[in-house]
């Protein structure tokens, strides 16, 4: 009795198999961000953890800029804003320094007292009731991107409970989808906060949460908001929305260029490369800011304004971004620009940088 000759294509036909296989594995592989990759060994190390400040469900805060550019602060409401935005940024930066004395010294202490912050606001339900304006909006994502990675950087630890990291991860959650369904609403209006820098900014909260609840959908739409800021970044390496904020241009330039960098660590850390997404646009972008902060007078002459930035002293919110792009991508304009900041700790990413 002859048998039945094997199909020509069999090989070819366990490739794809094989590569489907892989490829349903990798979507179902947990979401990693970079700290993830450096596990830290748990110590004795003492940390005293503040007493927790409880923020409310609702944010009242307001724009304080005076001119259609958004360039120029308004005083009194300038004062107002930031007496409206310190407790979160307290609860940020609490959060933040046990976080990074975590990192630096594995204090179990340390990661245990960010998880007690991140779960007293989740009991609290905190930012996730009425947001009185667009820059209440602002404040969440900018908060929730903090918190989140605050979450990252310890969950490699022993502390905490199973009860504690489930509701941190809920509430990350909710918080996150109300951020998302802002800019949602945004984009489809085509506003300018839909397209400019909010939008990475709340990319990059939405990534941190996504990775923290481990939430694919909140990943991916983290990662859309990514390709629509590289999309516009020109080829003179600027992005038009912030070349148009007058003598702020450069600032906005930095500020935007921080969660879109940060953004493609973190894809990095799950196999994904957006560095070399659209012809490597994010390079012009990370290029031009470099450069500007070297000599400022291009994006005077550029935007017809004198530039605010840099300051005398080079900020950490200048650079502190640069430094996992450094590690990639190695120049010593960068590495004197890291050395001039005294600190790379920035409150909107979460306190030091991913490593």
């Amino acid at each position: 009795m002859m048998r039945a000759a094997l199909p020509k294509k069999l090989p070819q036909l366990a490739a794809l198999l094989f590569l489907a296989v892989s490829a349903a594995f990798a979507i179902a592989a947990p979401l990693q961000s970079p700290w993830d990759l450096h596990p830290v060994t748990p110590t004795p190390v003492p940390w005293v953890c503040p007493p927790p400040l409880l923020l409310p469900r609702d944010i009242v805060a307001y724009d304080y800029y005076s001119d259609s550019r958004k360039s120029i602060p308004d005083p009194q409401r300038l004062r107002a804003y930031d007496e409206a935005a310190s407790p979160y940024d307290r609860v940020s930066r609490d959060a933040e320094q046990a976080a990074d004395a975590y990192r630096t010294t594995g204090s179990s202490a340390a990661a245990q007292c960010v998880l007690q912050i991140l779960d007293a606001e989740a009991q609290q339900a905190a930012m996730t009731g009425n947001m009185a304006s667009n820059q209440s909006y602002y404040v969440q994502n900018w908060t929730l991107g903090a918190l989140a990675v605050t979450y990252l950087k310890v969950r490699g630890s022993q502390a905490g409970t199973p009860a504690q990291r489930s509701r941190i991860a809920a509430w990350l959650t909710t918080v996150a989808r109300s951020t998302q369904g802002y800019f949602n609403q945004r984009r489809a209006h085509h506003t300018k906060d839909g397209r400019n820098n909010h939008l990475y900014w709340a990319g990059f909260a939405v990534i941190s949460a996504g990775i923290a609840a481990n939430d694919r959908g909140l990943y991916d739409w983290a990662i859309g908001t990514y390709r629509d800021g590289v999309r516009q970044i020109a080829p003179d390496g600027t992005l038009p929305l912030e070349m148009a904020r007058g003598r702020r241009a450069l600032h906005y330039h930095l500020f935007a260029a921080a969660p879109l960098v940060t953004m493609a660590e973190f894809a990095s850390a799950n196999g994904q490369d957006l560095y070399s997404e659209n012809n490597g646009a994010l390079h012009r972008l990370v290029d031009r800011c470099v450069s500007g902060l070297d000599d400022n007078s291009w994006f005077a002459q550029q935007s017809g304004f004198p530039q605010d930035a840099p300051p005398s002293q080079i900020t950490a919110a200048d650079v502190a971004w640069l430094r996992p792009w450094a590690k990639r991508f190695p120049a010593p304009a960068i590495t004197q620009l890291l050395a001039r900041a005294h600190s790379l700790s920035v409150l909107y990413l979460g306190g030091d940088p991913p490593p």
